[in-house]
C-alpha cells in the first residue's frame, strides 16, 4: 500500500515539474553557450550568439590556416612569407585565400631585395619573392644589363632573356673587317700589325681575330716566327710557344745561355 501511494506522489511531482530548456546554440548535435567559439572542419572559427529572447544563431568570425593561425573575417595576416586573406562574399559565403607577401623571401634563402650571381647571371629577389633576372656578369666582373649589348676586349657581348625564360650571354658575330683589341683594350685596324710587351708582334686578321706573328728584335732588325730561331753574331734568338704561352730568350751558339 505504501508503495502505491509513493508511486502516486512521484507521478504527481513529475507532472507538476516544469521542463527547462538550456539556452544555447544547437549545432551538429552540440550545444554551445552564448559567445562560445569553436573550430569547424579545421577551416573556420564559429561563434554562438544567444539573444535575450532566447533565440540563437551562429556566425563565422574567421578562417583558420593549415598551421592553425586564425584570420578574422575581412582581414589579412602574414605567415611564413604568405598573406592569408579571409574574405566574405556574396550571400554570406566565407573563403580563405593566400598569396605571397610583398616582402617574401625567394627560393634558396635569398632575402627580399637581395642580389646574387649564379654562373654568369645576376638575379634579384623581387616583390612577392619572385626571382628577377637583371643582367649578366663577364669573367672579368663587368656587368651587362639584361637586353643590352656591350663591347668588351673587342667583342660585342649580348645579355638576353629568351621568350622561354632561359638566359644567355653570347658574343655577336663580327664583320670581316672588324677591328682587333690589343693590350689594355687598345684597338687596331683590320690588317694592321703591332707590338706588345716590347718584342711580341701581333696582326689583326679577318673578323677581329688577334694572332701572334712572332718576336722582333729591333736592335738587330730581326723578325722571328713562332718556334723558330735567328742568329746575330754569336747570339741565337729564340721565339717559342709552350703550354699555351709565348716566350723569347737568347743563347750563345755554343749552347750556353
Amino acid at each position: 500500500m505504501k508503495y502505491l501511494v509513493l508511486s502516486v506522489i512521484l507521478a504527481g511531482v513529475a507532472l507538476c515539474d516544469e521542463v527547462k530548456v538550456e539556452p544555447g546554440c544547437r549545432y551538429k548535435g552540440n550545444i554551445y553557450k552564448n559567445d562560445e567559439t569553436w573550430t569547424e572542419k579545421d577551416a573556420f572559427k564559429m561563434r554562438c550568439i544567444v539573444e535575450p529572447n532566447g533565440s540563437w544563431r551562429t556566425e563565422v568570425t574567421g578562417c583558420m590556416t593549415p598551421s592553425g593561425l586564425e584570420v578574422p573575417v575581412n582581414s589579412t595576416k602574414e605567415e611564413n612569407g604568405m598573406d592569408w586573406i579571409c574574405e566574405s562574399g556574396a550571400e554570406g559565403s566565407i573563403a580563405l585565400k593566400q598569396k605571397r607577401n610583398k616582402m617574401a623571401d625567394c627560393a634558396g634563402g635569398h632575402k627580399n631585395g637581395e642580389k646574387w650571381v649564379e654562373s654568369s647571371f645576376e638575379f634579384e629577389c623581387g616583390e612577392g619573392g619572385v626571382q628577377k633576372f637583371i643582367g649578366c656578369v663577364t669573367p672579368s666582373g663587368e656587368k651587362i644589363p639584361e637586353g643590352e649589348i656591350k663591347e668588351i676586349s673587342g667583342n660585342k657581348l649580348e645579355c638576353k632573356m629568351h621568350a622561354n625564360g632561359t638566359v644567355a650571354l653570347g658574343a655577336l658575330p663580327k664583320e670581316k673587317n672588324a677591328e682587333c683589341a690589343g693590350k689594355d683594350g687598345e684597338k687596331h685596324p683590320h690588317g694592321s700589325t703591332w707590338v706588345e710587351n716590347v718584342m711580341f708582334e701581333y696582326k689583326c686578321e679577318d673578323f677581329g681575330l688577334k694572332t701572334i706573328k712572332g718576336c722582333i728584335v729591333k736592335e738587330q732588325g730581326l723578325q722571328i716566327p713562332i718556334n723558330e730561331t735567328r742568329e746575330a753574331g754569336n747570339t741565337v734568338f729564340h721565339c717559342e710557344m709552350k703550354d699555351g704561352s709565348y716566350r723569347f730568350y737568347t743563347s750563345n751558339k755554343d749552347g750556353r745561355f
